[in-house]
């Protein structure tokens, strides 16, 4: 009787009003990903010994450590905004970032700063880490991450996942009251440790108290995440939600980073980084980059500046291809010629299989499946006088290729192909005119392959698969791959292919990664643990997914946009909104650089779409002087320019010094007329960049009307700008005063080069109104519409009156749309 009675409450469960009551099964918004950490693992030093956590409570125990409390969360008009910021109608306002945040409870009693980050250690990490686990139901034991006197966050990498399961052991998961409890906690510990002032720590901390302060804000993160895993929604709507969990790194700067940055630039030095390498990471990347360890390859930095890093500049006079051990002396094995001339006469991609015993054969199958290689050549694995590789490489690269092959399924069945430069582009000077065949071929070669493995030694020999996202991505952006110049156009190339995951693979110890870029996150491709997540529509623009926001706390973001910038598609350096296409190059190129000047318009004409064949038919240079290799890169660049056509007026300013960086060495500029505006290279120094910008945006955002652009023409730069005719042949010292004759009013020139006078029949161009940076120009002919020109040097114009004993230059104001012509 009993048993039926059990049955039939459990059907009354399952039914209600005569339909079956289907339980909906949940599936959990948070994305988790076990196989990886979150973060990359830091250290801190033990610093609350002396008065640790005592177990008692969370919020109390600041009264109980005798500190006193001066930042308090509140729940403002809507109880969604950040800590420290109530935005009502639209307008931002910051509250409660007191200074200091705490204090001891006795004002007579004073605390120093090393006491101050040791009660912030005890409270906002070991304590709201004890109270996390104990409303959640984790164990949790200060021995998990305290090793002897050493914090170790590597314990906190999967706990969001490992508090959620705890939590539904007990029936919590997803318990508002759970999520509100983690959630206060949170924004506590987020509005202790903002950084008050935008700019500057609140004290001059030592190393091991930012230790601690980043230590700290890393657990923060952890913390939010684990309230991202108690959502049931994949979407979290701004108007719905009570919680407020956005980018703690946007606006809000952690106590202690630009502190650590200051103190950690040396440091970085000594452990191997490059100082180019720091360029664009931010504060919070800088301190990861701290605690990886970077594989010990011999690269010398002390030619590198603080945008362009020469490590891996070679000579092919004393080129050397390395094998793969040290001791190895292996014979070299050579593809034979025939075969690869055959193959580039009739417009075939040369593909090469390898065999297993290592012999080269050429494929001239169109449809054949190949994989392209992507290397840096300072890694040895070039060849400047064979088409041949060593032995023992050749069997390392076949096994990397069937590695690849297996996983992703290329083979069906059929040997796997190559492409790889060293094999397929011919070097004997007598195959000259192959060689040109071969380049033009680049474009549909890494197009059309079926996938793209990178190698670069600074990452080959790591496994990737114990590591986070980030970690990841600061290696691969801190490689020597991303810092060349032919590797540019190889990853763009590749991207142009179709929508999708991408092909580009990067080889680790361990196996080749994927770059998704459509799910913007690493893959590895052998790994049976590894799911590709998938992404949902929103239902709006104004709702943020779960996914969205996890990625903004683990700074997925940051590798996106970094990963992007330095791997552009060939559609993203196409003329788009007000940057023409001569702009979207040079910042491409930044912190890239290149062992053959020559190259470097090759290079950019195919990224721009340019019929590489009109750079090519410049004289080749592969046994000539340096001074005549400099003479052909000048004159190919010379025929990128004009193929661009439309370059912005602002590249005249590209030499301004006024935003000069301390290790800033101008761009030598042309030296043969009508290019001598122009620089020689558009491997531009950041500085040179900025200029343009600045100069450019100056225009843009004026009053007047300005012609942005102008053209590049067979007889120079054809622009429009404001500027001053000098009357008759004139003198400009360092400094000097000249007066426009019809408005009589008075200015001041400022050279910014003053080692040589400039005289004869002068000009001024304006960057905008006479008020702004000018170029000082000479004048060659002048007629009614146009001036023609040759720029000298540089200068800035003030209001000001003319100086005693000083000789006032006299002249005439040209309007805006006064026509130039720059040779």
């Amino acid at each position: 009787m009993k048993l039926l009675e059990r049955l039939q409450e459990c059907l009354a469960k399952r039914y209600w009003n005569g339909k079956l009551q289907l339980k909906p099964r949940k599936q959990l918004a948070y994305p988790s990903n076990e196989s990886r950490p979150e973060f990359i693992p830091v250290t801190a030093p033990y610093l609350c010994a002396p008065a640790p956590y005592d177990n008692a409570g969370f919020w109390d125990f600041p009264i109980r450590a005798g500190w006193k409390v001066h930042r308090v969360d509140r729940q403002c008009h809507s109880g969604k905004c950040p800590p420290g910021t109530c935005i009502a109608d639209g307008v931002k306002s910051r509250y409660g970032l007191q200074v200091p945040a705490v204090s001891k409870a006795d004002a007579r009693d004073s605390a120093e700063v090393a006491e101050k980050i040791g009660f912030l250690q005890a409270w906002l990490f070991f304590g709201a880490l004890t109270e996390v686990c104990s409303l959640c139901g984790l164990e949790f034991d200060v021995k998990d991450v305290l090793v002897g006197d050493v914090v170790n966050t590597a314990w906190l990498n999967g706990l969001p996942m490992r508090w959620f399961n705890a939590a539904k052991r007990r029936g919590l998961a997803g318990s508002k009251d759970l999520k509100h409890r983690i959630n206060s906690i949170a924004r506590q510990v987020q509005l202790i440790i903002t950084r008050a002032d935008e700019f500057e720590d609140e004290h001059a901390y030592t190393f091991s108290e930012c230790q601690v302060l980043c230590s700290i804000h890393i657990l923060l993160r952890i913390l939010l995440l684990a309230v991202l895993c108690h959502s049931s929604e994949w979407f979290i709507d701004p108007k719905e939600t009570a919680f407020s969990i956005g980018d703690v790194s946007s606006d809000r700067a952690c106590e202690g980073e630009g502190r650590m940055a200051e103190l950690m630039f040396n440091q970085l030095l000594a452990k191997g980084w490059c100082k180019s390498e720091f360029n664009g990471l931010g504060n919070a990347m800088m301190f990861f980059n701290f605690f990886i360890e970077r594989p010990k390859v011999g690269l010398n930095h002390g030619d590198c500046t603080e945008t362009r890093c020469m490590a891996s500049q070679t000579s092919e006079d004393d080129y050397q291809t390395v094998h793969v051990g040290e001791s190895c002396n292996c014979d070299f094995i050579s593809v034979d010629q025939d075969e690869l001339l055959v193959s580039l006469s009739r417009q075939h991609i040369p593909k090469i299989i390898v065999t297993h015993d290592c012999r080269l054969s050429v494929v001239e199958d169109e449809a054949y499946p190949y994989v392209a290689i992507s290397h840096v050549w300072a890694d040895g694995l070039g060849n400047p006088h064979e088409n041949a590789l060593p032995r023992c490489q050749l069997q390392r690269l076949r096994n990397f290729i069937l590695a690849l092959s297996s996983a992703l399924r290329l083979s069906r069945g059929r040997p796997i192909a190559m492409w790889m430069d060293t094999l397929c582009i011919p070097v004997y000077p007598q195959h000259r005119e192959y060689r040109k065949l071969a380049i033009r071929l680049l474009a549909p070669t890494y197009r059309d392959a079926t996938a793209v493995l990178v190698l670069d030694r600074q990452f080959s020999c790591v496994n990737s698969q114990g590591m986070s996202d980030l970690e990841i991505g600061i290696r691969i952006i801190s490689g020597g791959w991303v810092k060349r110049l032919w590797t540019l156009q190889e990853a763009a190339l590749t991207m142009q292919s179709k929508d999708g995951p991408g092909k580009i693979h990067f080889q680790m110890a361990d196996g080749p990664i994927l770059w998704d870029r459509s799910n913007r996150t690493f893959r590895h491709v052998v790994s049976k643990h590894e799911h590709t997540r998938r992404r949902s529509p929103k239902p709006n623009a104004l709702v943020s997914t779960v996914q969205e926001i996890k990625e903004s706390l683990l700074f997925e973001l940051w590798i996106e946009v970094s990963i992007g910038s330095r791997l552009p598609s060939v559609k993203d350096l196409q003329p788009a909104g007000w940057e023409t296409q001569f702009q979207r190059l040079a910042y491409a190129v930044q912190n890239r650089a290149t062992s053959k000047v020559e190259d470097e318009a090759i290079c950019l004409a195919s990224l721009a779409g340019i019929d590489v064949s009109t750079i090519l038919d410049v004289s080749s240079v592969l046994d000539v002087t340096p001074m005549l290799s400099e003479r052909t890169a000048e004159q190919r660049m010379q025929r990128l320019y004009l193929a661009l056509r439309e370059i912005p007026s602002a590249v005249i300013f590209l030499r301004n010094p006024a935003l000069a960086t301390p290790d800033y060495i101008p761009t030598p500029l042309m030296i043969t007329a009508p290019f001598r505006w122009a620089p020689r290279s558009l491997l531009l120094h950041q500085t040179e960049i900025m200029n343009i910008h600045a100069a450019d945006a100056q225009r843009r955002f004026s009053d007047v009307d300005y012609r942005m652009n102008g053209m590049c023409m067979p007889d120079g730069l054809h622009i429009e700008h404001a500027g001053f005719l000098f009357h008759g042949s004139s003198e400009i010292p360092s400094s000097c005063s000249f007066e426009d004759m019809d408005s009589k009013e008075v200015y001041r020139l400022t050279r910014h080069d003053v080692s040589v006078i400039f005289q004869g029949q002068l000009a001024l161009i304006f960057e905008t109104s006479v008020i702004s940076t000018a170029v000082i120009v000479s004048v060659e002919k002048y007629d009614e519409d146009e001036l023609r020109v040759t720029m000298l040097g540089h200068g800035s114009v003030s209001r000001g009156e003319q100086r005693e004993g000083e000789v006032l230059l006299r002249g005439v104001l040209k309007a805006y749309n006064q026509r130039w012509c720059l040779t």
